[in-house]
């Protein structure tokens, strides 16, 4: 007896639940990818899996519940490619048996976490609309705590870098987490810029791309590191120069 054709009655009837819901998933991605944000709908999605309309139902009761799983499997591919390129190849493991672990460098730590955020970012667009879609708290409401978790911890990658390089010198003292979001804009600025197609002109092929990124990356610890070098001035004493405890305008 031939099979059932995927979009026939009799595969829906027997469409195991166990695959629905990553069959749904799968098919919202290539929507959002092929036809943008929009166009995702639990309909169309059901249209595109070849299941009923009422089966996205069983998984998602909502959009939002769509875009808050589908948020949450972007987060945690960025987590893992952060997190790995966190460890990265000189993360302290001796070359040889019995040699001498290699000292981690802070600055190349901040790079290589940089770069996998770029990189990942470039190479899944469509889900970087879903991770950072404006999302509508009266009629949403809060992320859900999975989804908090993964972004948090995705975004502690950064931070971790941060207090490495302080602990080393290379960035100033204080909350790692502001600098961190100076990082953070860094790296989600330059890859968004790259997928709206505004750097063409100016990097036209994936070796600049690449030199130009890294560059970036590492200008920005530059600056850390030369702020970190530069002494705190001593704090005025009343009366020690003219004026003292008048206020200054440029």
């Amino acid at each position: 007896m031939p099979a059932a054709k995927r979009d026939s009655p009799a595969a829906k009837r027997n469409y195991h639940h166990g695959d629905l819901r990553r069959a749904l998933l799968d098919s919202a991605w290539r929507i959002v990818a092929e036809k943008g944000l929009a166009a995702l709908t639990l309909r169309e999605v059901a249209r595109a899996a070849g299941v009923s309309h009422a089966a996205p139902y069983h998984h998602f009761s909502t959009r939002t519940a769509l875009l808050d799983a589908l948020a949450e499997e972007g987060f945690a591919g960025l987590d893992r490619a952060m997190g790995e390129a966190k460890a990265g190849p000189a993360a302290g493991g001796p070359a040889e048996v019995g040699q001498t672990p290699r000292p981690v460098d802070g600055a190349d730590v901040m790079v290589r976490i940089g770069r996998a955020y770029v990189d990942f970012a470039c190479a899944h667009p469509e889900q970087l609309q879903v991770m950072f879609r404006p999302r509508h708290h009266e009629s949403e409401g809060p992320p859900p705590p999975a989804l908090a978790e993964i972004g948090a911890q995705a975004y502690g990658h950064l931070a971790d870098g941060v207090r490495v390089c302080q602990a080393q010198g290379l960035a100033p003292a204080g909350d790692p987490n502001e600098l961190a979001l100076s990082a953070w804009s860094l790296v989600h600025g330059f890859a968004s810029l790259w997928n709206q197609g505004q750097l063409g002109a100016l990097i036209p092929g994936p070796e600049q791309f690449a030199r130009q990124r890294d560059q970036l990356l590492r200008n920005l610890q530059a600056g850390w590191q030369a702020a970190a070098a530069t002494p705190a001035a001593p704090a005025a004493q009343m009366g020690s120069a003219p004026n003292a405890g008048v206020s200054q305008t440029i």
